[in-house]
């Protein structure tokens, strides 16, 4: 990972914000922080995270990220 600024917008790099919840090191502790991963976690495509973190009686059973998708961000 790089150190460059989290794609959630907080401003911390990716490893001290987002990256920690989807390396599993740690869980998102609030409601903001899991919604903040899990933009964080479309905009890399990581599929795997999403997929974790997503309810098991709605989860699809895999997703077809777009890596042609442009995310301008949170608001």
């Amino acid at each position: 990972m790089n150190a460059r600024t989290c794609p959630c917008g907080l401003p911390k790099s990716y490893d001290e914000c987002c990256g920690r919840y989807h390396s599993g090191a740690a869980a998102a502790p609030t409601a903001e922080a899991l919604m903040r991963s899990r933009y964080c976690a479309f905009v890399r495509l990581d599929e795997g995270y999403l997929l974790r973190t997503w309810h098991p009686r709605t989860r699809p059973a895999r997703l077809d990220l777009d890596p042609g998708m442009r995310w301008t961000g949170l608001e």
